[in-house]
């Protein structure tokens, strides 16, 4: 909370548009963490959420929580892809095509 009212008054702006969870933390509960993002989106803080470096399944458990307790879900995914790395084809574009998650490349 404090990250994203810091992010805020840097921008000088009252929303953010897209706020990104950038990496998945293995340490914080899954539930507080969906609950704060919820929350910032609740307040008119934020509009959307996202996250980068996630995993497939890290990214299905926080959609399949978030949708189960009601919670404002992931709408979009930032992943590397590039001629050179098409991993995200495999498991992130059915993923997300089946989801409604919006990817970012």
């Amino acid at each position: 909370m404090r990250a994203c009212e810091a992010s805020l008054r840097r921008l000088n702006t009252d929303r953010i548009d897209l706020y990104q969870m950038h990496g998945y933390d293995g340490h914080t509960d899954v539930m507080e963490t969906l609950r704060a993002l919820d929350d910032l989106v609740r307040s008119g803080k934020v509009r959307y959420v996202g996250c980068t470096e996630f995993s497939a399944w890290h990214l299905m458990k926080a959609l399949g929580l978030a949708d189960s307790a009601h919670l404002t879900r992931f709408a979009a995914l930032q992943s590397y892809y590039s001629l050179a790395g098409r991993e995200l084809e495999y498991e992130f574009v059915p993923l997300c095509l089946d989801q409604g998650v919006g990817i970012l490349a």
